[in-house]
């Protein structure tokens, strides 16, 4: 042991600020974010013994270094119980940890010129955003694991904040009183609500790759992608079978699923499908998807039968979030573009793996708006806001208006800064709402894809806290912002703090 046991036990006692909550939650943040790099690492290598192997000692030992390290770490922090907000932070915390930890796996690979890239690159894979700058076909088997399963780890922690932490409402998707009680057994116990996610990614990973394997697709290229659909990641290591009619089928079944709400597919797994057809939000969805597919085709038919295909394709890769980089077809108009990057904003159903504002807080909002409207003719009205069948709490309608103004000052500050380092103003509005929606690709007003590997390293760091915003929902990173200043007041006021942790050590 590098301490003693009674330095430790001193170090931990009563009044010693190194037990207050708010540093046990970054503490436990930072430790378990790293660890789950250090696993990542040690799998990833023993899956490059499948290629080539050339980086699976690397892989192993440092995840084995890290792990080690994260294990004598965890035994010094302190058992203290932390609240929403604490938990919030150290979400936050254990997120970033997870991204910084990452780049140096992949500066450790050595197929990164600088730490600038390899951030960028660890940022992409774990906010899910569909800007990667990797060349594919200088990595191994073990190094394109470790950056599709990086999307996976993203996501699920972006649900299981959502679900947890960040609940809109007891009521979502239009429940009825005798299934309410269902939802919330789903929604209120925390462990099994992780092992039922936990087990609906496995399943549906298991079924796409499955799928993708039958044709020309190879079982670990067929993994990879099915990673990528499922966690709405976008990651591609073959682009080659993107032009497949039949990969293409799959991956529009498998985006739209990945689009919708984990309560819905939770009550058609438990055989509840009257109740999951009856959602206000799948209607929404659905009708989106139907209505938007039809406009992109009309916008660009060019009299080929597979472009109706294609406008699926494209529809439900945006909408989703997911961000394959499919090529441009047909007679490309402005307004394809913008329909797009419409879909990209108001992203998928509530509690699922995509980013974005999402149809559940945009419907709310569109209530709001028909009440204010309502009550500016009929001043004495009292108007209820409605979404379906359920009457939505004016403290959750408050929560959704902070939400949207906390969403569009990070997409007007990202654009801003990015038009100050010498980005255009379209490219700058597309690339902040891409980045704060986990989406992807940066498409220009023909369809062409924008490299973003193009963008000079300061452009490219500039996005990264809108992706990892967008991907935490936003409110974890605004508590994070919250905490850092609270505590640098109370560095610039030394004296009080050293006369409260006086007090409370004497207490």
């Amino acid at each position: 042991m590098i301490l003693s046991p009674s330095f430790r036990a001193g170090l931990f006692k009563k009044g010693s600020p190194l037990i207050s909550p708010s540093l046990v939650a970054v503490c436990r943040g930072i430790v378990g974010g790293a660890s789950v790099v250090g696993f990542l690492s040690i799998a990833s290598g023993l899956i490059d013994l499948t290629g080539s192997g050339e980086d699976t000692s690397k892989l192993l030992i440092f995840g084995t270094l890290i792990t080690l390290f994260c294990a004598f770490l965890s035994g010094y922090i302190a058992d203290v119980k932390l609240s929403k907000s604490e938990g919030l932070l150290g979400v936050t915390c254990g997120f970033v940890a997870c991204i910084f930890t990452s780049s140096f796996v992949y500066l450790l690979i050595g197929e990164m010129n600088s730490f600038n890239d390899s951030l960028f690159e660890s940022g992409a894979a774990f906010t899910t955003t569909s800007l990667s700058i990797l060349d594919v076909n200088t990595f191994g088997n073990g190094m394109l694991f470790f950056r599709s399963f990086s999307q996976l780890l993203g996501s699920f922690t972006a649900i299981l904040t959502a679900v947890i932490f960040l609940p809109i409402s007891d009521q979502q998707h239009g429940s009825t009183f005798s299934e309410l009680k269902l939802d919330q057994m789903f929604l209120q116990k925390r462990i099994a609500t992780i092992q039922t996610i936990a087990l609906i990614h496995l399943v549906s990973i298991a079924v796409v790759t499955l799928l993708l394997s039958v044709g020309k697709m190879s079982f670990f290229d067929s993994l990879l992608m099915s990673l990528s659909a499922v966690s709405t990641g976008g990651f591609t290591a073959n682009s080659d079978f993107l032009t497949d009619p039949s990969v293409q089928w799959i991956l529009i079944v498998g985006m739209i699923v990945a689009g919708t709400s984990f309560l819905i597919i939770w009550r058609l797994v438990t055989g509840r499908f009257t109740f999951a057809l009856r959602s206000s939000e799948l209607h929404t969805y659905l009708s989106l998807i139907t209505i938007s597919t039809i406009l992109f085709y009309l916008w660009t038919n060019s009299g080929s039968h597979s472009s109706l295909r294609q406008s699926l394709l494209f529809v439900s890769s945006s909408i989703s979030t997911t961000g394959f980089h499919f090529l441009p077809f047909g007679n490309w108009s402005v307004a394809a573009s913008f329909l797009l990057l419409l879909l990209i904003a108001i992203g998928p159903m509530s509690l699922s793996g995509g980013g974005g504002f999402q149809i559940l807080r945009l419907r709310i909002l569109f209530s709001v708006s028909i009440r204010e409207l309502v009550r500016q003719l009929h001043p004495r009205a009292v108007v209820k806001i409605r979404v379906g069948k359920e009457i939505i709490a004016d403290q959750n309608v408050r929560q959704v208006v902070v939400f949207q103004f906390l969403f569009l000052s990070i997409v007007f500050s990202t654009s801003l800064l990015l038009t100050l380092l010498g980005v255009s103003v379209y490219d700058a509005f597309v690339s902040s709402v891409n980045a704060l929606t986990t989406a992807g690709p940066i498409r220009g007003v023909d369809g062409s894809i924008i490299d973003v590997a193009t963008f000079s390293p300061g452009e490219r760091l500039a996005l990264l806290p809108a992706m990892l915003s967008g991907r935490l929902y936003l409110l974890p990173v605004f508590v994070t912002l919250g905490y850092l200043l609270s505590e640098s007041r109370n560095l610039v006021r030394p004296r009080r703090r050293y006369l409260r942790w006086k007090s409370s050590f004497k207490s």
